[in-house]
């Protein structure tokens, strides 16, 4: 009797392994993101031309000034899932739980705001060399407790301007800033009750603009500073959160993202 029970409870040989090791193991079996080129970084993509955008301020008769303008596109097309073996999962307790933690943990999680969704991205390559995506509806397609595991996200929050919010969600005016916004702190409800976040990039695509070409042909941005300062505001339930490690918010104008940077990345609060 004693020598079955002792048995029975024997430790199998590859949990007596440090869990850093097996924790090593499980990246090279599970799914896992990579980078086509480097995210997480601060400043506009590469590109041939810049768009131009003309700002008037109410100064007197209006006074305009001309910058430089982030291209109106997603972040985080370079996260690519590498597709592994999930099989371990259904091995034991223990083994699964360590798994999960990885997948949700370690990995990317690119994720799209619009004002009636939210999404999130998977994009995967193919032997063919192919890059095929699909999208999910974030919240409902994982368990609660795995989306509490995840730690690392790129969010882009998309604010697009009146024509575009009647066509595509009959709504316009302050009352598409307040539906966007309410997607963002819905996300952020989730956000908020992560222990830990380790690197976060939030990214306003901003689509309160008008379009202009103009005789040379290039595409020139045309946006009241008013409506620029509004837009931004779909970003502020981003406020709630703190203890982020790394912060990164593009897409909106430099004061802004720095202000919210610094708010997401204060430490957290301990009471009592």
């Amino acid at each position: 009797m004693d020598n079955w029970s002792s048995s029975t409870i024997a430790v199998p040989p590859f949990l007596q392994l440090p869990v850093e090791l097996r924790l090593r193991i499980y990246s090279y079996l599970l799914p896992y993101t990579s980078t086509l080129a480097p995210s997480f970084q601060r400043g506009e993509p590469e590109r041939s031309e810049f768009n131009l955008t003309y700002i008037r301020e109410t100064v007197e008769k209006g006074v305009w000034k001309m910058q430089k303008t982030h291209p109106r596109t997603s972040v985080g097309n370079d996260v690519i899932w590498k597709r592994g073996c999930t099989a371990i999962l259904a091995t034991n307790h223990q083994i699964h739980e360590e798994a999960v933690d990885v997948i949700y943990g370690d990995n990317i999680f690119v994720v799209d705001v619009a004002f009636d969704t939210i999404k999130f991205q998977q994009r995967w390559r193919t032997a063919n060399n192919l890059i095929p995506s699909r999208s999910y509806a974030f919240l409902d397609h994982f368990s609660q407790r795995n989306l509490l595991r995840i730690k690392n996200y790129i969010i882009n929050v998309e604010h697009v301007d009146d024509y575009t919010g009647m066509t595509k969600y009959n709504c316009g005016g302050r009352g598409l800033t307040v539906g966007i916004r309410n997607q963002v702190q819905e996300l952020v409800d989730l956000l908020s009750a992560v222990p830990y976040l380790h690197r976060l990039h939030v990214h306003l695509i901003d689509g309160a603009i008008s379009r202009v070409k103009f005789p040379s042909g290039r595409v020139h941005r045309v946006q009241d500073e008013q409506n620029y300062i509004n837009s931004q505001t779909v970003l502020e339930p981003c406020r709630r959160l703190c203890g982020v490690r790394k912060a990164i918010v593009t897409g909106v104008s430099q004061a802004y993202a720095e202000n919210l940077e610094h708010k997401m990345t204060t430490s957290k609060r301990i009471d009592g």
